[in-house]
């Protein structure tokens, strides 16, 4: 009997043994294993949960800067072939009249005497002869000024047409023309009256006005051409002189 206790006491000895040994070197590593598991978890979801939101920020913005972009693209493309586009032709037309009076005429008439050069409506002299009548005979003669494609656009007139599209102009150009309409009223190419001094100096911001009108209307065009990717002359938009 006594030698049974003896082995159970041995026993219960090396069991506090084993288990002492257990907690002092296994169970920590253990713990710390578990604790590391479960911080390695918690990292994932976090991470997981900014991935997610950064994606969602990234998206919402994108959309509105593609939404921008595709309205910027839009009414670039509106101004573009509504307005620059004929505003655009009209002063290649001058230009060329500029270079058909040099061939012609031999004369050479440079952008800064002349910004914009018109041409004058076409001239129908009728005569009528009455012959006979109570009053005897009588000749009248009547002068008609017929407007052609060509001449139908002079300097007031594409003001007027910047303006009827002022929805679509630059804001620089839209200033332009309506300051233009203004000194064109009592410049001495008109035949309003008004004293010589007014009309000296409405001579002056007319000329002013429309060389930064054809300017205006050169660089705007290309720029457009160019943020629409399309070919444009860079000369051009930094001069904003045109050339045929």
């Amino acid at each position: 009997m006594e030698i049974v206790n003896l082995i159970l006491n041995i026993a219960v000895i090396v069991l506090i043994f084993l288990v002492g040994l257990f907690t002092k070197n296994y169970l920590p590593s253990y713990m710390d294993k578990k604790g590391e598991n479960l911080a390695t978890k918690e990292d994932i979801e976090e991470i997981t949960r900014k991935t997610e939101e950064v994606q969602r920020e990234f998206k919402e913005e994108f959309e509105a800067f593609s939404s921008d972009m595709r309205f910027k693209y839009d009414f670039f493309y509106k101004q573009y072939s509504e307005l620059y586009c004929k505003l655009y032709a009209i002063i290649i037309q001058s230009e060329y009249v500029r270079h058909f009076i040099q061939i012609t005429d031999g004369k050479v008439i440079t952008f800064e005497e002349a910004p914009f050069l018109e041409i004058s409506p076409t001239h129908r002299e009728t005569t009528t002869w009455n012959i006979g009548g109570d009053k005897g005979s009588s000749v009248s003669r009547k002068t008609e000024s017929i407007e052609t494609p060509i001449s139908k656009f002079n300097k007031r007139e594409l003001c007027d047409y910047i303006i009827q599209n002022g929805e679509l102009a630059s804001q620089n150009l839209l200033k332009l023309a309506v300051s233009y309409r203004f000194a064109h009223e009592h410049y001495s190419g008109n035949d309003s009256g008004g004293s010589v001094d007014v009309k000296e100096k409405a001579d002056d911001e007319e000329f002013r006005m429309i060389k930064e009108i054809v300017s205006t209307i050169v660089k705007d065009y290309n720029q457009l051409r160019k943020e629409l990717k399309l070919s444009y002359d860079e000369e051009e938009i930094s001069s904003g002189v045109p050339t045929i």
